[in-house]
């Protein structure tokens, strides 16, 4: 690399540097600010005008922009959004359609000559308990099992084996 290309280089280098300390606040400016005075003494024999040629801070650009107005005017909590009492109200019933519904799946999967130890028969007959002393607890819970069904379906998907081809059989030597 020529001379003057590496000092244009590393002129550019500190005005870039400079510019974005104007930015900066707290530790992130005291690293650039140290990193900055690293630069400058290798920049002692370069010549003023290059370093004075380093263009001006310039204002943000309108993507920056946006994304500064969209931090400052969002809310900082969840809570300021209010919530929907019809919403509430569909999560609820939508809830427990979703109990009832697993809850007849697993009783219609449930073998009729299985043993007391069967575990099909003691987790159906457990759901159905719960059912009747819990039905919040019954819907916390069958929310649990889904989301740890589609987890454990998420995990199998990455992972699922190819198929492989079917061998080939070794030819067979003719009868003599």
């Amino acid at each position: 690399m020529r001379p003057d290309t590496a000092s244009a280089i590393r002129a550019q280098l500190i005005a870039s540097l400079q510019q974005r300390a104007a930015t900066l606040d707290g530790e992130a400016r005291r690293m650039l600010d140290a990193r900055l005075a690293d630069l400058r003494p290798v920049d002692a024999d370069a010549p003023d005008e290059e370093l004075d040629a380093a263009p001006e801070p310039h204002r943000p650009g309108p993507l920056r922009q946006l994304a500064d107005r969209l931090t400052h005017d969002a809310p900082t909590d969840r809570t300021a959004y209010p919530e929907l009492p019809a919403l509430a109200d569909f999560r609820q019933l939508w809830s427990t359609l979703r109990a009832d519904s697993q809850l007849q799946q697993t009783v219609a999967h449930t073998p009729t000559d299985a043993g007391p130890l069967n575990s099909a028969a003691l987790a159906s007959r457990a759901i159905a308990l719960m059912r009747d002393t819990s039905p919040g607890y019954l819907r916390a819970f069958l929310a649990y099992a889904d989301d740890l069904a589609w987890l454990e379906q998420l995990g199998t998907a990455g992972t699922a084996t190819p198929m492989t081809a079917p061998k080939k059989r070794a030819a067979r030597k003719p009868r003599r």
